[in-house]
């Protein structure tokens, strides 16, 4: 079969099933809507070809080179792609599921929403990439080379990040939901809007970047740093902090809520209005640190270290305060009188005024137990 036979079934609307097309040349040819299937085109040259809609379904497209090819809205699924060069296509609404990418060529790929499911992509080049969402799934990313692409909307999901390369990438709205990142180094970069849920940070150098209103809810970041980072309007909530340096940071109305930051150095950080709601604080250094209005209520500060830090109104409601440091208390708040109030409104509170809870005994229907409740 020939590339010009090729073209002929697609515009017929023919399948394209279990073909050897190995090294064929089709280039200018316009293959749009095509479903290959079971079908070779490993070393074949497709620079600039129209492959718009088109399927491929368990082919081989090794070394295959489709550099600034049409591929918008194509479907690659347990395809052989590893070594193919794809540099300048476009990719928009593009899907690659359980397809090998290994030592791809990606390079200024532009596209809107580009899909990645359980494909691998070890050492594979993505410099340059422009797409409005990049969606990555049970990607294999071994030293994937991300260096100086817009990974603005990206979503990387339970992906092993740690040897990807992301030098001077663009990072806004991107999401990194329970990946690897650990020992990563994004010294001086700039996330906006980005959040990093249940994510391994352990050990990141996030020193002097900008984290404009990033979220770190549940991360392990132990052994990380922060120092100098712009990071206002930021939450910690239940993250695990420990040792990490957070020097001279801005963290401005941010959320530390249940986070662990026990051996944590924030000194000369800018806290103010912070929320440390029960926060596990036993060791950590705040010296010259600048906590007005900052919340620690509920929080662990024994052996913590406040000398030198600015307090203003900084509350410390019911917090564990034995061995901890301050060099004048004076700016401190040892009582909310409105928490109080309300705790004692609560503990006063008769439980019959409570929701009712469903009886469990064996043979109580759910109407009796109503009645009950009503008593």
């Amino acid at each position: 079969m020939t590339p010009k036979e090729v073209q002929t079934m697609v515009k017929r609307g023919q399948e394209i099933v279990d073909q050897n097309l190995v090294g064929m040349d089709f280039r200018g040819l316009d293959l749009s809507g095509g479903m290959f299937i079971e079908s070779d085109f490993t070393g074949a040259d497709m620079s600039g070809v129209n492959l718009k809609g088109s399927a491929f379904a368990t082919c081989g497209l090794s070394r295959a080179t489709l550099e600034r090819a049409v591929l918008d809205r194509c479907n690659f699924h347990a395809v052989n792609a590893s070594g193919t060069l794809m540099a300048g296509a476009t990719m928009h609404g593009t899907s690659f599921y359980d397809t090998r990418l290994a030592d791809a060529c990606f390079d200024g790929v532009e596209g809107d929403v580009i899909g990645i499911s359980n494909c691998d992509l070890a050492r594979t080049s993505l410099r340059g990439v422009k797409s409005e969402m990049l969606v990555f799934y049970g990607a294999r990313l071994d030293r994937t080379d991300f260096s100086g692409s817009m990974l603005d909307g990206a979503t990387f999901y339970q992906a092993d990040l740690r040897t990807a390369v992301f030098e001077r990438c663009s990072f806004e709205r991107s999401i990194f939901s329970e990946c690897d990142l650990s020992g990563q180094v994004f010294r001086g970069q700039s996330f906006n809007l980005c959040q990093f849920p249940d994510a391994n940070l352990a050990g990141c150098d996030f020193d002097e970047a900008t984290l404009r209103q990033c979220n770190f809810k549940g991360a392990q970041i132990e052994g990380g740093s922060f120092r100098r980072a712009a990071a206002a309007h930021s939450v910690f909530v239940g993250a695990n902090l420990g040792g990490v340096a957070f020097n001279g940071g801005h963290f401005f109305q941010s959320v530390w809520a249940d986070a662990r930051l026990a051996g944590a150095d924030l000194s000369g950080a800018h806290l103010e209005q912070c929320v440390f709601h029960r926060a596990q604080c036993g060791g950590a250094r705040f010296p010259e640190a600048r906590l007005a209005y900052a919340d620690f209520s509920y929080a662990d500060l024994r052996d913590a270290d406040f000398r030198g830090a600015t307090l203003m109104r900084t509350k410390v409601h019911r917090a564990m305060l034995e061995g901890t440091q301050f060099s004048e208390r004076g700016g401190l708040l040892l009582q909310d009188a409105a928490l109080y109030e309300a705790e004692a409104y609560s503990a006063r509170r008769p439980s019959h005024r409570d929701p009712p809870r469903p009886r469990s005994e064996p043979g109580t229907t759910g109407q009796a137990a109503e009645k009950d409740s009503q008593r």
